[in-house]
């Protein structure tokens, strides 16, 4: 087995055989991972997303490193649909459908080494086919929100109902209260039916919408080459900056959308792979010149419970 696949599932992670069914299984043995990946054989597209406990970095902690130790952000589950394990995530081959990835790509490079290729956000997708029908793009948007735009039935928790972007703040709370829920095992089976419907509709979503920029480009392949260097861009946007987790930042601020940065590294792709016009035609707008400014103060607190909750309120 490939060293990494080991080391980047620090307990389980679920894994859904298709998106349209409800059979869920949570693999947490060597053994149970030889077989799936035997089993799995080769996939050409994925969906993946981790949960862990205030993913990040993992090595900071206000605003200053320490050292090798991880004090939190740790990644505590996978969850994916049709998935080869981390192998794959490197593998310029499998396409990785996510939703969001800068600080699953964070962790994964600060924590484990990993480097994934062959991503397809459909976060930043949604970025682009707004722009190129001229609407504003200050924020981006979360998956629940995205999926009720493109009406893509989304899947239900015991206790919460369908998983809205409402349902996801209450279910949040209950991560703030107890910030070490994702590395308890065995997971409560709420919390997996959570991570397996947060995971289970990308796969459409991105179909629809990779369909929608390729009508609006006029051409499949240069549809296909924005996404594939857009999303790697995107996703090394938190790589090289101070954790942007929740308790080092306002994450709130994450929600917006710094055209800037991606710009400057989608500049250093050859104009062969990333046409300068396809570049300036969804990221020439006037704020793209220059980048945001840094969050501000993290609106959380670890108390002396060991629970990550909101700071009063001045």
């Amino acid at each position: 087995m490939n060293p990494g696949a080991a080391a980047f599932v620090p307990g389980s992670y679920a894994y859904a055989s298709e998106p349209q069914l409800p059979t869920v299984q949570i693999i947490s043995t060597e053994e149970d991972l030889h077989k799936l990946l035997s089993w799995l054989g080769h996939e050409s597209i994925i969906s993946v997303d981790f949960e862990g406990a205030d993913l990040s970095k993992g090595a900071w902690r206000n605003g200053e490193k320490l050292g090798s130790h991880v004090d939190h952000g740790r990644i505590c589950l996978m969850q994916s649909v049709r998935l080869g394990l981390a192998m794959i995530l490197e593998s310029d081959r499998v396409v990785k459908v996510v939703h969001d990835f800068r600080q699953d790509a964070d962790a994964l490079k600060h924590q484990y080494g990993i480097e994934p290729r062959g991503i397809f956000d459909c976060q930043l997708c949604n970025v682009f086919l707004r722009r190129l029908d001229n609407f504003r793009t200050n924020y981006v948007l979360g998956s629940s929100k995205l999926l009720s735009s493109y009406r893509i039935q989304q899947g239900s928790v015991a206790g919460y109902g369908v998983v809205t972007q409402e349902q996801k703040q209450r279910i949040h709370t209950r991560f703030s209260q107890d910030r070490h829920l994702w590395e308890r095992r065995p997971l409560p089976a709420d919390m997996v039916q959570y991570a397996v419907e947060d995971v289970k509709p990308m796969l459409q979503l991105q179909q629809i919408m990779f369909q929608e920029l390729v009508q609006k480009l006029g051409n499949q392949q240069v549809a296909w080459q924005l996404m594939l260097e857009g999303s790697q861009a995107y996703a090394a946007d938190f790589l090289d900056l101070e954790c942007r987790c929740r308790l080092c930042c306002d994450a709130a601020a994450n929600a917006r959308f710094d055209g800037f940065r991606l710009k400057q590294r989608l500049q250093a792709v050859p104009p062969q792979r990333l046409p300068p016009h396809l570049l300036s035609r969804v990221l020439g707008r006037e704020e793209d010149q220059e980048p945001l400014t840094a969050p501000g103060p993290s609106c959380f607190y670890v108390n002396s419970m060991d629970e990550s909750v909101p700071l009063p309120i001045q």
